[in-house]
């Protein structure tokens, strides 16, 4: 009797998936890593997974990393990062190193819950997450992923950007929602951003002081050169409550911001890596820098 609920084009394509899922499972950090980095290899395999993934969005089960097993509602054809775990593999060790149960979290530039989870994960049910995310699709799919998880009650989700002040701010709209940022920000001059919506701003001063809200243990930060706008607005949190921060930074505008800030209120500037090997001068940031900014004084 033939089978025709499952065509054999369609069972060959979900046993390359498999495959994928299973090999990224087993294989160790830097092996994967060195796959994702291979550029012929790297590009054959996303061609032909690209083939056998499914169009759309669809729940998915996290093949490794710090979300290995937990579920994503993701794009197969442009997210096969974040299913193979994949993705920010320097941020995911750092926060391995870093986070601490009960720990309160923010993850500003939460995009759609990827590390938000790691951190619930992380600081467990004693922890807190607060994910601050301004783009309303971004923020849709961030509550849905956190659905998926039951991690509701341990995540919650601040729409808005942010910014130096506690205000309304455009927000510039990108190719791709990973790209969007608040108007004023440095960086990826190159980028076209064809349309802006407004949204809430707030700063994390005045979010924490005046709003009454916890008091961070450490805030990661990526918001494609909005540092340069999040990290004045968060000076006395950084003089007062001194959290670890770990950032993406954005160009030498953001590197200055951060670099003057930071050093002003007494951190330690490292690399993001094993280790975490210091900073030593601004001189030393490139283009694109990856940072652990450590309190010196309690």
């Amino acid at each position: 009797m033939t089978d025709h609920t499952n065509p054999p084009q369609e069972k060959s394509q979900s046993a390359l998936l498999r495959l994928a899922a299973w090999t990224a499972g087993v294989l160790p950090g830097w092996a994967r890593d060195g796959i994702y980095r291979s550029g012929p290899l790297a590009r054959l395999l996303r061609r032909q997974l690209n083939r056998a993934a499914p169009q759309g969005l669809a729940p998915v089960t996290v093949a490794a990393g710090l979300l290995q097993d937990m579920r994503l509602a993701l794009d197969m054809q442009s997210e096969k990062d974040y299913w193979l775990g994949g993705y920010e593999p320097e941020l995911q060790d750092a926060l391995s190193a870093l986070v601490k149960p009960g720990m309160t979290a923010y993850d500003v530039g939460a995009n759609i819950g990827y590390i938000s989870l790691m951190l619930a994960k992380l600081t467990g049910a004693g922890g807190r997450v607060l994910a601050f995310e301004a783009l309303p699709e971004n923020v849709e799919r961030l509550r849905a992923n956190l659905a998926l998880n039951g991690m509701q009650e341990r995540v919650t989700v601040v729409a808005a950007a942010v910014v130096e002040q506690s205000e309304p701010v455009s927000f510039l709209i990108g190719p791709s929602g990973g790209m969007g940022k608040a108007k004023g920000s440095a960086g990826r001059q190159d980028v076209a951003y064809a349309e802006s919506i407004t949204v809430d701003g707030l700063a994390l001063d005045e979010f924490v002081y005046q709003g009454g809200s916890p008091i961070p243990d450490l805030v990661k930060i990526d918001i494609e050169g909005g540092e340069v706008l999040a990290l004045p607005g968060m000076r006395r949190l950084l003089n007062e409550a001194r959290p670890l921060v770990l950032m993406e930074l954005h160009g030498p505008q953001a590197a200055q911001v951060a670099w003057t800030i930071l050093q002003e209120a007494d951190y330690r500037i490292c690399r993001m890596q094993p280790g975490f090997p210091i900073v030593a001068s601004l001189a030393e940031l490139d283009w694109k820098a990856y940072l652990v900014a450590l309190p010196l004084r309690g």
